[in-house]
């Protein structure tokens, strides 16, 4: 069975044909005057291991990165921050932590929404931030890089980064992990993408249910031996989600940002949407973790969707 192969970027022309091995990246970046430009970076991505930094500049050895100020959401901003802490070592750079400014998904406009996230990724007690630099020593910090497309371009060495393990360590270190799911099934997570108040995006969003129960019938072939119980991850209306209504599902729909996320983070077995949102969860995850193609780069030893399902 073939599913929808979210590889090319929904802002990309009508009528252009994607290339198998071609993906395209776009680095959204909030400007000092709140304007959104747009770097793109097309590159091969099978077998092939390029060093892609478009507009870079690296001319002062002692220029530092940091994470550029942005105003997506969650998982979108905390892809550009890990991508960011990795390219910083791989270039042997001190990163310094750039906090979250403003964040999309806020539906409740609480005054509180931005603090949370600061306490859940655990950044801030763990890297020095860009207001707390030494500005004696001459740091010149700078934002310049499409962190996003250097780590798709390069995948296998920032899968394999110290940097990449000790954010999963810092992310876990102020949660209670033991025992999260209580229970002695083999938890499995799924992000099924749909539309929100903030984003009507159709591409990502338009997979449809029986793609899913396809994927959790396999799944439960595969691990029948070890009680599998599925955790089913969305948006919207109870009532759109009635096929999904068996024993062996949890229904997480509306749930917070944070509860969300850890649960895709800590799963056993995560299976990922077309959503920065998972694919940040599974840059995170130690479990197994099962890909649905878009535009963002899987690591390596993350298992095919499609193969899933036509094996």
């Amino acid at each position: 069975m073939n599913i929808v192969n979210y590889t090319q970027h929904p802002k990309k022309l009508a009528g252009e044909t994607a290339s198998m091995q071609k993906i395209l990246l776009y680095l959204f970046v909030f400007t000092a005057f709140g304007q959104l430009s747009y770097v793109e970076c097309a590159t091969k991505v099978r077998n092939v291991d390029l060093h892609c930094k478009p507009n870079e500049v690296i001319t002062n050895p002692k220029q530092d990165e940091t994470n550029p100020k942005q105003g997506e959401g969650f998982g979108s901003q905390f892809q550009t921050i890990i991508a960011s802490v990795v390219y910083a070592e791989l270039h042997n750079k001190k990163y310094a932590y750039t906090p979250f400014l403003m964040m999309a998904h806020n539906y409740d406009k609480n005054s509180d929404f931005i603090a949370k996230k600061e306490q859940f990724i655990n950044f801030i007690d763990h890297f020095e931030t860009v207001d707390n630099l030494d500005r004696n020593k001459n740091y010149i910090v700078t934002s310049n890089v499409n962190y996003k497309a250097f780590f798709d371009a390069n995948v296998v060495a920032c899968a394999n980064n110290h940097s990449l393990k000790m954010i999963k360590g810092i992310f876990r270190k102020n949660k209670n992990i033991n025992n999260y799911f209580n229970n002695e099934n083999l938890n499995i997570a799924i992000h099924i993408r749909r539309p929100n108040p903030h984003d009507n995006r159709i591409q990502g969003a338009d997979t449809p249910d029986l793609i899913f129960l396809n994927i959790i019938n396999r799944l439960r072939e595969i691990y029948s031996s070890k009680k599998p119980l599925f955790h089913l991850h969305s948006q919207g209306n109870n009532e759109n989600f009635k096929a999904f209504k068996t024993e062996d599902i949890v229904l997480h729909i509306n749930e917070s940002i944070e509860d969300t996320f850890l649960s895709m983070v800590l799963a056993d077995v995560l299976v990922t949407g077309a959503s920065s949102f998972s694919y940040t969860a599974g840059l995170l995850s130690e479990g197994t973790v099962y890909y649905i193609p878009f535009w963002h780069t899987p690591f390596p030893h993350w298992l095919s969707v499609e193969m899933l399902l036509n094996g």
